[in-house]
Parts: C-alpha cells; structure tokens; sequence
C-alpha cells in the first residue's frame, strides 16, 4: 500500500536539480543492472518462506514482526513533523500509525511523549504504560515518562523512571544528561555535577554535556568547574560563517552529530542537528558517509516519506541500497532520482556531500566518466570550510576517481 503525502503543487519550488545527458543516461543503465539483477533474486528464492524483517535501531540489527507500509508511512509523517516542532500534526501521524500497528512500543511511546508536551499528562501517562505493557524493558518508553514527570514536576517519580532507562540502557548520553537535570532540579546539584563530569569523561566532544556542565557549575558557584567549561567549549564550538543565508555548522558540532551517527543514537543525531542547522536529508546523507547504512537507510525513508522530491534523501538512500547490497532499493532510488519534477522527482539539487557520495556509486557502479560528469566543477572553498567529514570524503573520492577504473 502506497501512502501520498499531500503536498501543494502551487508551492512547489522551480526545478533546479538537472541531471546532465550523460548522468541521465548512466543512471537509466544503472537502473535496468540492478532491477535486472535484483529480478533475479527473486526468481531464485521463489516458493520460499518470507524473510524475516530486519530493522536498525540506535545501531542494532534488531529482527521482528512485519508492519504494514502504510503505518511506517504515517510513523515517518510523524516523526518528521515532530522533528520540526509541529506537535499537533505529529500526534495526528502517531495515532494513525497506531490504528495500522497498534502493537508498536515505539508508536505508544512517541504517542505518550506528544501528548505530554500538549499538555495532555493523564493521556500521556496511558500510551506510556500501554508501551510497557508490549515490550517491559522499553528504555525510550522509561526515559520519555521521565521527561514528562519532570516538565510536571513530579521529580522523585521522575528520578526512578530515569534510573530505570539508564539500568536498561546505559549508554544514552540524553539519558545521562536528563539524570543530572532532575538531581539538580532536586537540589542534588553535587550529585548532578559528579553525573555530568562522569558524562564528559565517556564523551569529551559533547557539547551538551559540557553546556549542562558549566550551567551546574554557575548555579552551585564552582568558578573552577565553570571556566573548564566555558574553555572546553569554546574550543568545541569554533565561530561559523555565513554562506548564502545558511551558517557553516561549527566544527564541534558537526563533530557531535558524526559521534552520535557512528554510536547509533540517531534520535540523538537528529537533535544535535537542529542545533547544528542540518536539515534530516544532512543527517541521511551524513550517516551514509560515514557507512552507518541502518541509520542512513532509516533517515533517508523517513525524509522521503514526507518528502518525495528531496534529491538528498535519495541519494542516501540510493548509497546505502548499495553498500548492503539491496539492488531493488538502489534501483527505487535511482528511479525517483531520474524523475522530472512534474512527476514528483526532486526539485532542489543535492549537497555536495551528497554529490560525492553518488558520484561515488556511479564511479563504481558505471564508471569514471559518469561520477565525474555527476559531480561537475568544484564550490568555492568555503561552501565547505570546517567540515572534517566533507574533507574525508572528497579525499578519497578524487583519489578513487583519479586511479581510473573500479
């Protein structure tokens, strides 16, 4: 079942992502290879039972039952609005979502959280218990109740729900960081100073271990702690630039966006990308440079479930169908790439990180001549100053294309 996402025609923005003859023509050649070679998988596995359904969540392969395209479409639609601040529409989406998987931790969870936030705490608190009901050791189910306990001020119940989130899950930095602010808010500032210097030791890059430091730090009148701090942080969070009304993410952001991708916390991702000013298609994008492919995979539908015309989105998603190997996804992907915009194909060109990393499955996939007419003339040098990961992979991209044939 394919779910349409209402989109306005009459705000649709001009057409600006053109591929070139050439890359046209390589990206209908690659297409037919992989639907071809994908067609004959499945007349090989024929008559066989279905294949289990694997999933990545926060970084584990984690094997369950099916769920019905039309709920994931809606749980996408929500979390996408819910990542924009757009609560009530998020709700609508997650509730929706139920109807269609109402056995789903996760879609009660994020339920209860909305809710929470509109200010609906008693509702909030049923998808809650409803969510361990399915699944009891549910980390995020704990963790989200405990956020609510705290914006209602319910601190001791607030504190052992959090506890619990941290037993089950001790490597969540949102988790450590929601521990400290409740000690604090208990007046527990000591104990909430010693939870946040434990959390920069495991995390130095962390700028929001260190944010939440220093302000503990100033509220209980530690001057030492304070300026560590402050100093820390200035060092992580090096001065942006503006660049055609968009500001350079600093280095120390974008390298706690990376960090969070590479350990599998794609929530937390997501997050520190809006403090970062990375749109979801960076962090899909990202997440495929950095090999994450359930995490780029997982982001990169979710973009495009709710945006069909992002070229971003798609090309993550085209890369990671190729790096593990799922040539019918790669060639969905590369189909929708191709599609003019009347059709529902993108509409705004892809960044060049995004460039390079299909340029780079051409280079493979095609041939040299096809990644280099994709990629084109390069930006000036400060459409990309300060971005490590960008450097990497431009790097090794001009290396690949400069050894000639894959």
């Amino acid at each position: 079942m394919r779910v349409a996402v209402p989109r306005s025609a009459a705000r649709r923005a001009p057409r600006v992502f053109l591929a070139p003859l050439a890359v046209r023509a390589a990206l209908t050649a690659l297409t037919a290879l992989t639907a071809l070679t994908a067609l004959t998988a499945l007349t090989s596995i024929a008559g066989c039972a279905a294949p289990r359904v694997a999933r990545s969540i926060d970084g584990q392969i984690i094997e369950g039952r099916y769920i019905a395209a039309h709920a994931y479409a809606l749980y996408a639609i929500g979390a996408e609005a819910e990542a924009r601040g757009d609560l009530a529409t998020a709700l609508e989406a997650y509730e929706l979502a139920e109807n269609g998987d109402p056995d789903s931790a996760d879609i009660w969870t994020r339920i209860g959280s909305a809710r929470c936030r509109l200010g609906r705490g008693e509702a909030a608190g049923a998808a809650f218990e409803r969510a361990r009901a399915i699944e009891p050791d549910y980390e995020p189910a704990y963790r989200e109740q405990a956020r609510c306990d705290l914006s209602a001020g319910r601190l001791e119940a607030a504190l052992g729900r959090i506890d619990r989130a941290i037993l089950l899950d001790p490597d969540r930095d949102d988790g450590a960081l929601l521990r400290a602010e409740i000690l604090r808010r208990l007046g527990r500032t000591g104990d909430a100073r010693l939870a946040l210097r434990a959390l920069v030791v495991r995390r130095p890059w962390s700028t929001e271990a260190w944010r939440a430091l220093h302000a503990a730090a100033v509220e209980a009148g530690d001057r030492a702690a304070a300026e560590q701090a402050a100093r820390r942080l200035r060092e992580l969070a090096a001065p942006g630039a503006a660049v055609l009304g968009r500001r350079i993410p600093p280095r120390g952001q974008l390298a706690e966006v990376d960090e969070a991708l590479v350990l599998g916390q794609l929530r937390r991702a997501r997050r520190l990308a809006r403090d970062a000013d990375l749109t979801p298609a960076d962090v899909a994008v990202r997440a495929a440079a950095l090999g994450r492919i359930g995490e780029a995979r997982e982001q990169a539908e979710l973009v495009s479930a709710a945006d069909p015309a992002s070229a971003e989105a798609l090309v993550a998603l085209a890369v990671a169908a190729d790096l593990s190997g799922d040539l019918d996804a790669l060639a969905r992907a590369c189909d929708a790439l191709d599609l003019p915009a009347a059709a529902g194909g993108p509409t705004v060109a892809p960044s060049r990180l995004a460039r390079l990393l299909f340029a780079e499955l051409l280079f493979r996939r095609v041939g040299r001549d096809a990644a280099l007419t994709w990629l084109g003339p390069p930006p000036p040098p400060a459409l990309v100053a300060g971005d490590a990961l960008f450097q990497e992979v431009e790097r090794r991209v001009h290396r690949e294309l400069a050894s000639g044939a894959p």
